[in-house]
């Protein structure tokens, strides 16, 4: 079990611990208010109840917490990725960390790092990938400190499309319209 209580004076007392299936519901409502879809529009993976249960079930290993005093003040979820015939075999992939508001800014997210990177060495992972918006320039800053680094540029395209019963109602009121100037 990964554990990690650090007490120094310059960081917050915080247990760093695997998540627990008690933690699901802790662990999604912060990070329903970390990651609004009014905040981040264009999200490709949207936050939402399955992301924090799929990742539990299939990659336990990867889901760590940071409690205070039995409360769930942030959170780190991962994957692995086994491609055979690539240079590394094993990829580890970070996909949501997120920190209470009132705990960012103490080191708490290099915490949580730290003990997932422990996690892919022991199991034998050799590159972690993590991806964020270009304009995201604290996260940015945050992965270069961890020693990612940018090694390609990749856009990543948008559009919203209009939901099946919109597109039937216009599709009708475009069909009523048509007949009526055809009479």
């Amino acid at each position: 079990m990964i554990k990690d209580t650090n007490n120094n004076k310059n960081k917050v007392p915080i247990t760093i611990r695997e998540m627990e299936i008690d933690d699901i519901s802790a662990v999604y409502h912060l990070g329903e208010e970390l990651f609004t879809s009014d905040e981040l529009p264009f999200l490709y993976r949207t936050w939402d109840p399955y992301e924090v249960t799929d990742y539990f079930t299939s990659d336990p290993d990867y889901c760590l917490v940071a409690e205070r005093e039995g409360r769930i003040v942030g959170f780190i979820l991962a994957t692995t990725v086994e491609k055979e015939g690539t240079a590394w075999k094993k990829y580890g992939y970070l996909t949501w960390i997120g920190i209470d508001e009132a705990f960012q800014r103490t080191g708490l997210g290099l915490r949580l790092y730290r003990k997932l990177e422990d996690s892919f060495r022991e199991d034998g992972v050799r590159m972690v990938m993590a991806d964020t918006e270009a304009s995201n320039k604290e996260a940015i800053a945050f992965f270069r400190t961890l020693g990612f680094s940018s090694t390609r540029q990749h856009l990543w395209l948008a559009k919203t499309l209009k939901s099946p019963a919109k597109n039937q109602e216009n599709r009708r009121t475009s069909h009523q319209k048509n007949n009526e100037e055809n009479r």
